[in-house]
């Protein structure tokens, strides 16, 4: 159908023109659990939650809404922390008994397992030796983007509509390295391939400002604990969060030397998978 004004073509009226679909933000908070210079642990973990931007509110709400059940003072001057909460070390939890402070650390976890459905967990845990001579720093965040942005891919197969994600970290002396990280694997490709759908470089934020940031502490603390000292209490909690597809546990990574054997949960699906 054709319109004409004074012998010209308009253009049709709106319902005849197609909208492009929005685009849609995910955030991936992360944080990191272990020592990389200490020789007495073996494992490196970075972990985080990727929100929708719908659902930031909502899981910051409730986090807040269980922190002021604590009762441990005015809300905002309490931070989840994981390790600061097992210890009771400094802070509100310094005069909380131990078996409390545990049991907080669980009902944080908790808020995670209860989040939206949208909301999901990435970590990779990686063996330092294994690692060697490489960063495991450097090499943990290669592996977290490459899995947050099939994550973001396959959104778009399955829905048809563009995601963009960006990743939002603790502020650290890492955060030079890491920005300059990104910017490659954006420009340059990381060892899969390019990150089409990461929108920036990471942002750094200060962890007592993010309660999400929070979470992700908990969650990086929870799958060290299972990888460090294979203690399951926490993990447990969680281990359904993990971004996964067909069986298959893509949002859980971990990096040991290729001839030892391990019955983990990521590694149990990938052997599942190569057996089919």
């Amino acid at each position: 159908m054709e319109f004409t004004v004074c012998g010209g073509q308009v253009p049709p009226p709106a319902a005849h023109i197609q909208k492009s679909k929005p685009l849609r933000m995910y955030l991936l908070y992360l944080d990191g659990s272990g020592s990389v210079r200490n020789p007495n642990e073996r494992h490196f973990v970075l972990a985080g939650v990727a929100v929708f931007e719908r659902q930031f509110y909502h899981l910051i709400s409730r986090t807040d809404q269980f922190i002021a059940s604590l009762g441990l003072g005015a809300v905002h001057d309490v931070e989840l922390h994981a390790s600061v909460m097992a210890s009771g070390r400094k802070g509100p939890w310094k005069g909380m008994v131990r078996q409390d402070r545990l049991a907080a650390i669980e009902d944080s976890l908790d808020l995670l397992k209860s989040a939206h459905w949208s909301v999901k967990a990435f970590a990779v845990a990686v063996d330092k030796q294994a690692a060697s001579p490489n960063d495991p720093v450097e090499h943990a965040f290669e592996e977290v983007c490459n899995r947050f942005n099939l994550f973001l891919t396959r959104l778009w197969n399955r829905d048809e509509e563009k995601h963009r994600g960006l990743v939002v970290m603790d502020k650290s002396h890492y955060e030079e390295t890491l920005q300059g990280l990104a910017r490659r694997f954006r420009e340059e490709g990381t060892r899969w391939g390019n990150l089409r759908n990461l929108a920036e470089v990471p942002m750094f934020v200060d962890s007592n400002a993010s309660r999400l940031i929070q979470i992700a502490d908990l969650l990086a603390w929870a799958v060290w604990r299972r990888y460090e000292h294979s203690d399951t209490r926490y993990f447990d909690r969680v281990v359904s969060r993990f971004d996964a597809e067909g069986g298959v546990i893509h949002g859980l990574v971990h990096f040991k030397p290729p001839t030892e054997e391990c019955m983990c949960p990521a590694c149990l699906s990938r052997a599942r998978r190569d057996r089919t």
